[in-house]
């Protein structure tokens, strides 16, 4: 440890554990719906980063990214921990401790310096003595840090099921009181959802992929949450909750996919979603002639527009349930957007205002200079097989999903031979007209061996999926999804 001695070394890690049951207390106290500290500090971060720096990031890191900056964050406020029990303990005490204690955060700065106080004065006593340190101290303060490890550990349950039992956070089973028309769902083709490993058709709200640029997610008081409809509008209004529920209603299936997912990426999924169709909000509102943009603001602040013809398209719904459930917290209770055909960072989670503007809007990512039209892919993934495949000599079955937004899958094809030579996969009748498809393929290897798998598809128009490969920023990723697979005779 070099120039620090025992004291300072008893000091630092005091420190750190007082700053680890203060992080303790936060994180049981962001069960009851206060922000956990290492997460607002994330999020303060997040917030002042500019593009040049975020962007890349993503890019390297792809969802782990937002998972190691708290990480990264509960690391500093350990380090700082560790530091106020250094000079804590030193000569300086006074000024200094003030200094550093002022870069705690509010939520657990009283437990961290109740702590502090209460175990540092006789850690330091003890650790003037001259001879070896005493084995049962260091079990004390290990059994003391496992302790507070231990309620962080219980605490995870705790909080899975807080999150469920408390109100206001969506996710309850509930019905569209006035449902205008119900997606009918084709039936499943037995051959492909017997297939293991397939993806399912809809997946579940638990499943279903989460991005967004917050690390605390907004819990709205229903009761004070309104929508509203202004800007160029000739008569603008609000709604409450009650009164969206009593509006007429549609149900859709439909896939949303992440702009950042890579080829064959996880970043995409199918659910059931009713809501109201937003050109019913903005006839009821009386569109102005100059309107160019319909801009959408979060309640937490994140914005991004759609144009206004795509606006009044049929399907554009303002949602509130999500698989017949109310729209959960992560997925942007009490409602979100939900727009054809384009990525799912426009369909704005959270709503709380629709903007008709007449100019483009540029959103939150736009200003990142990711692209503003948005339109999905055309993309193909390959689910199974896996990678290692017993091989009895018979067909071995490839299959996975293939989505092109409203255009639709016309076709997919699969090669076996790293692209030289391609066969036509049989195609799932899909789950509704803005989904994915999901794909078969029987292929009988001629011996075994390592294999190039390959997969493409074609959209509805007739067009097929580039082979050029590129990474999502700024226009989505592009590419072939390919596997290496190792037949093995058995």
């Amino acid at each position: 440890m070099g120039r620090f001695d025992r004291r300072a070394r008893t000091a630092m890690l005091v420190g750190a554990l007082a700053m680890f049951f203060a992080l303790d207390v936060s994180f049981l106290l962001s069960m009851a719906g206060m922000p956990f500290v290492a997460d607002s500090l994330g999020q303060a971060i997040i917030d002042v980063l500019p593009g040049w720096v975020s962007i890349p990031l993503i890019e390297l890191l792809h969802q782990w990214a937002k998972i190691l900056l708290v990480v990264g964050v509960t690391l500093l406020f350990l380090i700082d921990g560790a530091a106020t029990g250094y000079f804590a303990a030193s000569r300086r005490r006074d000024s200094v401790v003030i200094a550093v204690g002022l870069l705690d955060a509010a939520v657990g700065a009283a437990v961290f310096l109740a702590a502090l106080a209460f175990i540092l004065p006789s850690a330091l006593d003890r650790s003037t003595d001259k001879g070896p340190a005493s084995p049962g101290r260091r079990r004390a303060l290990l059994g003391t840090a496992a302790i507070a490890a231990a309620i962080a550990i219980v605490s995870l349950p705790l909080s899975r099921i807080a999150a469920v039992g408390s109100g206001g956070l969506g996710n309850i089973a509930m019905a569209a009181r006035r449902l205008r028309s119900r997606a009918d769902i084709p039936a499943p083709d037995p051959a492909v959802d017997a297939l293991p490993g397939i993806t399912p058709r809809i997946t579940t709200n638990e499943n279903h992929y989460v991005v967004d640029t917050t690390l605390v997610k907004p819990r709205v008081l229903i009761d004070e949450w309104r929508l509203d409809i202004k800007g160029l509008v000739q008569s603008p209004f609000s709604l409450t909750y009650d009164q969206l529920l009593d509006l007429d209603a549609v149900e859709q299936i439909h896939t949303l996919e992440c702009i950042s997912n890579y080829v064959g990426g996880e970043l995409i999924s199918t659910a059931v979603w009713t809501g109201v169709p937003l050109r019913d909000l903005l006839d009821r509102a009386r569109v102005k002639p100059t309107a160019y943009d319909v801009v959408f603001t979060s309640v937490d602040g994140y914005t991004d527009s759609i144009p206004i013809a795509k606006a009044m398209e049929d399907r554009t719904l303002v949602a509130y349930l999500m698989n017949g459930k109310s729209v959960p917290q992560e997925h942007g209770f009490p409602a979100r957007m939900l727009v054809p055909n384009i990525y799912g960072m426009k369909n704005v989670k959270w709503i709380r205002t629709i903007e008709v503007v007449n100019y483009d809007f540029l959103g939150y990512w736009m200003q990142q200079g990711w692209s503003d039209s948005a339109i999905v892919n055309t993309n193909t993934r390959i689910d199974v097989p896996g990678r290692n495949v017993k091989w009895t000599g018979g067909d071995v079955t490839i299959g996975g999903i293939a989505f092109a937004g409203s255009r639709g899958i016309s076709k997919v094809e699969v090669s076996t031979d790293g692209g030289k030579t391609w066969g036509q996969a049989t195609l799932e009748t899909p789950p509704g007209a803005l989904t994915w498809r999901r794909w078969i393929f029987k292929w009988t290897p001629s011996a075994s061996g390592t294999m190039k798998l390959a997969v493409r598809s074609t959209d509805g128009t007739g067009n097929t999926e580039t082979p050029i490969s590129r990474d999502p920023y700024p226009d989505g990723a592009t590419g072939y999804d390919s596997a290496d697979v190792n037949l093995q005779r058995g």
